[in-house]
């Protein structure tokens, strides 16, 4: 099952609607039902423990399923994707096992997608305010989101600050700076984030824009929430 929900935007839809389906959050476990679709977002931390096995084991899994492109960032879990920890073979061990699986790892960056799918553009990135730490926590998150410019849909492990992004105590955890960016100059139709497992689910704001937190484990880390699904 899924939480399917509508995107709603304004203007005319020049191509045959894709469907997304966005997961994150599935820390090394594989035993999630996965809707079908065009396209899987996987919004990081793809690991708990960050042990190499958890990669092979999650890479395995995504190979499996029938999405035509398979989008995937790292989280503050997944150490060995974070240059600053030094695990550069590791890394590229990983890297490689994504590409021969037909995942597209994408590390703060551009990418879009194929003509038939609308030429629909899309923002990728790993990066989160301090909280609790771990890989892609940065100190200042001043300047990160400075060089986005507008997409279509926007990834990002952090979610925006009021968005997705309340913890168990009730404190928004949310990056302010994504969410003055996002607000300013980014304007996506979608964001799409995870890191926040309590705060899964989804949300319009004022101007119709869809925010989603695809948490796919709860705060307790057991994985019993759903992939959540848009069309565009």
């Amino acid at each position: 099952m899924s939480a399917k929900i509508p995107v709603n935007y304004t203007g005319k839809c020049q191509h045959q609607k894709s469907r997304f389906v966005c997961i994150s959050d599935t820390h090394g476990k594989t035993d999630f039902a996965i809707p079908d679709g065009d396209v899987l977002i996987h919004a990081g931390d793809i690991t708990r423990k960050s042990t190499f096995q958890e990669f092979v084991q999650t890479i395995q899994w995504l190979s499996t399923l029938p999405h035509k492109i398979k989008i995937i960032t790292g989280g503050n879990h997944d150490h060995f994707l974070d240059d600053d920890f030094g695990f550069v073979e590791r890394k590229q061990d990983i890297l490689a096992l994504m590409e021969k699986h037909k995942l597209t790892y994408l590390e703060h960056e551009m990418f879009q997608l194929p003509e038939a799918m609308g030429s629909l553009t899309m923002f990728v990135s790993p990066y989160a305010p301090i909280h609790l730490g771990g890989a892609f926590m940065l100190d200042d998150m001043s300047a990160i989101w400075d060089d986005i410019p507008p997409v279509d849909i926007l990834v990002t492990h952090t979610p925006p600050y009021g968005y997705g992004d309340k913890i168990v105590r009730g404190r928004h955890v949310g990056c302010q700076y994504l969410r003055d960016r996002i607000d300013q100059v980014i304007q996506p139709k979608v964001s799409v984030c995870g890191h926040i497992h309590e705060a899964h689910g989804y949300t319009f704001n004022q101007d119709g824009r869809l925010f989603i937190n695809a948490s796919l484990c709860d705060h307790r880390y057991r994985g019993n929430q759903l992939p959540i699904t848009f069309d565009l």
